[in-house]
């Protein structure tokens, strides 16, 4: 399917400001027909991600002494992930 003139310059205009499901919901197409769009155009997005790493599980692991591969294989995600997850997104603690 082809993208308009005015399709491609929202998408440009509001990629990495809104989210995916947002813009798709504007253009009338699917999200990942976006996401692709976006990529073949060389778009990047900053807006955080869905994480579905269990990141208190990740943080508990870690403090009884479990490698990032060793929490990766008891949850099932890489250690890439487990690594990404711990450095990138935070729990706050509650007092």
């Amino acid at each position: 399917m082809t993208w308009s003139f005015t399709e491609v310059n929202l998408l440009r205009d509001n990629y990495g400001v809104l989210p995916v499901v947002a813009i798709a919901g504007l253009l009338g197409k699917q999200p990942n027909t976006v996401v692709k769009k976006a990529g073949v155009m060389g778009l990047r997005s900053g807006l955080p991600h869905a994480v579905k790493i269990p990141v208190g599980s990740v943080k508990t692991l870690r403090a009884h002494g479990y490698s990032a591969r060793k929490i990766g294989r008891l949850l099932g995600h890489s250690h890439f992930g487990i690594r990404y997850a711990e450095q990138n997104h935070t729990i706050l603690e509650v007092k």
